[in-house]
C-alpha cells in the first residue's frame, strides 16, 4: 500500500486543474495514489483527469454527478488505501518537497496528523502564512493543553487552522470523520472534518515550512458571491457536539462562538441575493429566531475581538443595516 492516498475533488477548474496535477505527479516523493474525484463538471476537467491517468499509474479517475465538495471527498476518502490521506483542491498546487517532508516527519514521529504552513497566491505575489501554532511534535497531553483551547474557537476568536489541506491524516481517522459530514454543508466543511479529528488524534506535527499553494482569485469570488444556507452553522454546530465531549475543557462554549461567526457569515451572505431589502431582513429576523441559533447567541461571549463582538452584537440586537453595508465590502 501507498504511504499517501491524495484526494484532488474536480469541479470546473479546467484553467488550474493541469498545474494542481502535475504539482503532484512531480513530487519528490513517488510513495502515493492520486484519486481525481471529477464531482460532474461540466467543462474539460473530465477529460483532462482521464489523460493523466492514461500515462500514470498512480492516477485514478472517478466520474460522479454533482453533488458538492464534502460529496467528492467522502467518495474519495471511501476508496483510498494509503496509510495517509493528503487533500489538495483542484485550483490550488504543492511545493515539490511537499510528500517528502511530510513523510520523514511520518518515519520518525508517526503522528495521527501533520500540518504545515501555506501560501496566499493573489495573481503574480504569494504571501506566507506558517502556521500560528508552535512547530514540532505534540504529544495528547500537549494538545489538550495547547491546541484544545483553541481547538473550535477561543473567544479572542483564535482557532485552530481547520482546512484539511495543508495536512496529512492518518487514514481511519479521517475516513471516519468525513463520512460523518454533513452534504448539506456548504461554510465550515472544513471545519467539521478537521475538528473532530484532531480531537481523536493521539498526537499532531506541525511543520514550520509553507509547502501549499492556496489560490485566491478575488475576481471570481467577488463574481460569484451567493447566499449560504441556513441550516450550515446548525449542522456543523451539532456534529461538534456528537464528535467531541462537549463535558471536557470549555468546548460548548466554543461551540456557540462558532454557530455565531457562522451565523453572521450567512446572514450578510443573504444581502447578495436579488431581491428587496425589507424581504432579506425578515428572513434573517426568522431565522435568527430558530431556538438553536437563539441559545447560542444568549450563550456566546466574545471578548479580545472586535470581529467577533460586532458579529455577536449585529446578531443579538438585529442590526440589519451595518449587516447590509458589511456586506458590500466582504471577499467571501
Amino acid at each position: 500500500m501507498p504511504l499517501f492516498s491524495i484526494i484532488v475533488p474536480v469541479y470546473n477548474t479546467e484553467k488550474y486543474i493541469n498545474q494542481c496535477i502535475s504539482s503532484i505527479l512531480e513530487q519528490s516523493y513517488s510513495d502515493f495514489e492520486l484519486i481525481l474525484v471529477d464531482d460532474g463538471s461540466t467543462d474539460q476537467c473530465p477529460a483532462i483527469c482521464d489523460h493523466f491517468s492514461e500515462h500514470d499509474k498512480r492516477v485514478r479517475v472517478i466520474h460522479k454527478e454533482n453533488g458538492g465538495l464534502v460529496s467528492a471527498r467522502q467518495v474519495g476518502s471511501r476508496v483510498a488505501i494509503g496509510d495517509y490521506i493528503v487533500c489538495v483542491d483542484s485550483d490550488d498546487w504543492i511545493e515539490k518537497e511537499y510528500l517528502k517532508l511530510f513523510s520523514k516527519v511520518i518515519i520518525s514521529k508517526k503522528p495521527d496528523l501533520i500540518c504545515c504552513g501555506y501560501f496566499v497566491d493573489k495573481k503574480d505575489k504569494s504571501y506566507p502564512k506558517p502556521f500560528t501554532n508552535g512547530c514540532g511534535f505534540y504529544s495528547k497531553k500537549k494538545i489538550e493543553t495547547d491546541i484544545f483551547p483553541i481547538l473550535i474557537e477561543r473567544a479572542d476568536g483564535a482557532y485552530f487552522r481547520a482546512s484539511v489541506w495543508a495536512k496529512a491524516f492518518n487514514r481511519q481517522i479521517y475516513q471516519k470523520q468525513q463520512q460523518l459530514v454533513d452534504q448539506r454543508i456548504t461554510i465550515g466543511e472544513d471545519h467539521a472534518c478537521t475538528k473532530p479529528s484532531v480531537y481523536d488524534s493521539e498526537s499532531v506535527y506541525i511543520i514550520q515550512e509553507c509547502l501549499y499553494h492556496y489560490r485566491q482569485d478575488v475576481a471570481s469570488m467577488t463574481k460569484n458571491k451567493k447566499a449560504y444556507r441556513w441550516e450550515g452553522p446548525q449542522l456543523v454546530g451539532k456534529h461538534f457536539e456528537s464528535q467531541i465531549d462537549m463535558s471536557q475543557f470549555d468546548f460548548q462554549e466554543q461551540v456557540y462562538r462558532n454557530v455565531v461567526h457562522n451565523l453572521f457569515l450567512v446572514a450578510v451572505s443573504q444581502f447578495s441575493q436579488d431581491e428587496p431589502y425589507r424581504q432579506t431582513i425578515a428572513k434573517i429576523s426568522r431565522n435568527l429566531d430558530k431556538e438553536y441559533y437563539k441559545n447560542a447567541i444568549t450563550k456566546c461571549h466574545f471578548h479580545g475581538t472586535w470581529k467577533g463582538i460586532f458579529a455577536h452584537a449585529a446578531l443579538k440586537r438585529r442590526w440589519f443595516l451595518l449587516m447590509y453595508l458589511y456586506s458590500k465590502i466582504r471577499i467571501s
